[in-house]
């Protein structure tokens, strides 16, 4: 049982969220004319204390009823990151954004036995299909438009495999690599459409890096990331630079 006082806590955790792209290593750039940027990324809080312990608990430890306590901050990160893609208020000829979350892997469906993003977002959405934030246009979740690769799958079966969060920026950007594939649904409604993209914890940025990969590639323009916490990547402070000067490192 969660008390209110952590669910108080949790909430000022939670209050402010705040861009967080410059501490991961493989988030994608963006170039417009002259202007390159890092795909923007809000995180509602920092991967530490009680709101990873929360989250590990949530999505590792069967606590689902956590999802209520965890969702308004999800809301706000979503609020911030539409308001930082420069987007305005809904217009005639605005078709809305959709949110796209990364598929589970095999391991966690057969492990978890749900999806904790699309949980996550069936109580931060005004309605489960979606809906407006205060201010931006519309908010459609769009499942079931990504798949793991057979490969990917038989991976996150593989105990030596390893987690994610236990390699560099590098070595993530590897394993990920042709990871997901565009469903026959996902097709028809990613073409042309203006997507913001959903994880629960940024560490490196691969896997919202590959999300845009095969996104752009299906026709989709990515516009930015939501995320609930945000952590240090492994050597942040020694390669931000490097990365943000060459593309190519």
């Amino acid at each position: 049982m969660f008390c209110q006082e952590c669910s108080e806590d949790l909430h000022a955790l939670t209050r402010h969220p705040f861009p967080a792209e410059q501490q991961a290593l493989a988030l994608p750039l963006l170039f417009s004319g002259e202007e390159v940027r890092v795909l923007p990324v809000t995180a509602a809080g920092h991967y530490e204390g009680l709101l990873s312990r929360a989250l590990l608990a949530f999505k590792d430890h069967g606590s689902i009823t956590l999802a209520r306590h965890l969702a308004p901050g999800l809301r706000r990160s979503l609020d911030l990151a539409v308001e930082r893609t420069g987007d305005g208020p809904p217009g005639a000829e605005s078709a809305g954004w959709t949110v796209v979350t990364p598929p589970p892997s095999l391991k966690s469906r057969l492990s978890r036995g749900f999806d904790p993003l699309q949980l996550l977002l069936r109580h931060a959405l005004p309605s489960p299909g979606g809906g407006a934030l205060p201010g931006h246009r519309q908010l459609v979740y769009a499942p079931a438009v990504l798949r793991q690769s057979t490969q990917a799958s038989l991976r996150s079966l593989n105990p030596r495999g390893g987690r994610q969060k236990s390699r560099g920026a590098r070595a993530r950007r590897r394993s990920l690599a042709g990871s997901f594939e565009i469903t026959a649904r996902g097709a028809g409604v990613l073409r042309g459409a203006d997507v913001l993209l959903l994880d629960d914890v940024l560490t490196s940025g691969s896997t919202l890096g590959e999300l845009y990969r095969v996104l752009e590639a299906a026709g989709a323009t990515v516009h930015g990331a939501a995320v609930i916490a945000a952590a240090p990547s492994p050597g942040a402070e020694d390669e931000f630079l490097l990365v943000s000067a060459s593309p190519d490192a």
